[in-house]
């Protein structure tokens, strides 16, 4: 079987899919760093968004960094996550959370989708 590893234009929610997401949560877990909220989607696609607000996390550097951290466990974890929107929100100890310490939270939410799966 072919997995595509790419992380495309229908993978990124847009402004409406964002609300039904939110409106229609499943699962919600948080983590240390990170809350994951898990919707089920129309589209075989899974859909992705990060929301990492200034005021939780200060500095441009980290937020990028938390970016690129999510969407490539997502772009890893996309089979786990057919028909499914993830929005992932930030917490305010991500500022001052270490690359590896970032990274366990996002593993701690794979261990969960596989439980889940």
């Amino acid at each position: 079987m072919q997995r595509n590893f790419c992380l495309t234009k229908q993978n990124i929610l847009d402004k409406s899919e964002i609300k039904q997401a939110f409106d229609n949560v499943d699962t919600k877990l948080g983590t240390l760093h990170f809350t994951f909220l898990l919707s089920h989607r129309t589209h075989k696609e899974p859909g992705m968004c990060a929301i990492l607000p200034k005021k939780s996390i200060k500095k441009a550097t980290k937020r990028n960094l938390c970016r690129r951290i999510i969407k490539e466990s997502f772009r890893v974890h996309k089979d786990l996550l057919e028909h499914k929107s993830l929005i992932v929100l930030s917490k305010k100890t991500a500022s001052q959370a270490t690359k590896e310490e970032l990274w366990q939270s996002i593993k701690n939410f794979e261990n969960f989708l596989r439980e889940l799966h």
